[in-house]
C-alpha cells in the first residue's frame, strides 16, 4: 500500500505546468501506481481551467496564432515520450512509462558494495534523473542533501529512519536531511531518483566520498 504522496503543492505546480522537467517526471512516475494523487491533479487541473474560463478574453495577434498553430503540426521533441526498448533486464521489470524514458541500455555505475546507479538523459540542466538500484538486504551509506531529492519506489522496498516505503512511494528529502535507506532482505529495490545536488556521506566515510559527482543530463 502505498503511504508516502506528493504534497498538495507540489500537485499543483505540475497541474498548472510549471513544475520542472525533472520533477514531473517523478510526479508522472508516482501517478501511475496513485489513484487518489491522479484524482487530486486532475481537479486542480479542472480548478486551474475554471479560473482561466472565467478571466477576459484577450486578443491575439494574428502572427502570435499563426506561431501557435504551426506548433502544434511539428513533430514531437521530447525524446523520452518516443516509443523506445531497453534491452536491460532491471529496465525491462519497470511501469511502461519509466520504460519509456531509458535509453537502448542503461550504463550502471557502482556507487557501493550494495548501490548502483544508471543515469536517464531527458535534456535537464538543474536536476539529475537516474535510477538506483539496492541490492536485496543492501544498505545504502548515511548520507545527507545538499539539495532536494525526489525518490519513487519502483520495485521492491527500502525503509529509512523515517519509515518502510513500497513501489508508488514518493519520498521527498530537501537540503539538510540525512537518512540510511536498507533495502528488504527477499528482494532487490529499484528506485527513479531527482536530485537538485550532490549528496554528502556523513560520518568517515565522507573523506572517501563517491557520491560527488554530480551530472544533470
Amino acid at each position: 500500500m502505498i503511504t508516502s504522496h506528493p504534497e498538495t503543492e507540489l500537485l499543483l505546480e505540475y497541474s498548472s505546468g510549471s513544475l520542472p522537467l525533472a520533477p514531473s517526471i517523478a510526479v508522472t512516475t508516482h501517478l501511475q501506481f496513485c489513484g487518489s494523487c491522479t484524482a487530486t491533479a486532475d481537479a486542480l487541473r479542472d480548478i486551474g481551467g475554471n479560473l482561466l474560463e472565467s478571466h477576459e478574453s484577450v486578443d491575439v495577434s494574428d502572427s502570435l496564432l499563426d506561431r501557435v498553430l504551426s506548433k502544434l503540426d511539428e513533430p514531437e521533441s521530447l525524446t523520452y515520450q518516443k516509443e523506445k526498448v531497453c534491452s536491460d533486464k532491471i529496465g525491462s521489470q519497470l511501469p511502461p512509462y519509466v520504460r519509456g524514458l531509458l535509453p537502448n541500455s542503461l550504463d550502471w555505475s557502482s556507487l557501493s558494495s550494495s548501490l548502483k546507479v544508471a543515469p536517464i538523459s531527458v535534456g535537464e540542466t538543474r536536476y539529475e534523473l537516474a535510477l538506483h538500484r539496492i541490492s536485496a538486504g543492501g544498505k545504502v551509506p548515511k548520507h545527507d542533501h545538499n539539495g532536494q531529492e525526489i525518490t519513487v519506489v519502483l520495485k521492491g522496498s527500502f525503509s529509512d529512519e523515517g519509515g518502510v516505503y513500497q513501489a508508488g512511494d514518493f519520498l521527498v528529502k530537501d537540503p539538510g536531511e540525512s537518512h540510511r535507506p536498507i533495502a528488504a532482505q527477499n528482494d532487490e529495490c529499484i528506485c527513479l531518483s531527482v536530485s537538485e545536488g550532490p549528496i554528502k556521506l556523513k560520518g568517515l566515510k565522507r573523506v572517501f566520498n563517491p557520491f560527488l559527482s554530480f551530472s544533470p543530463s
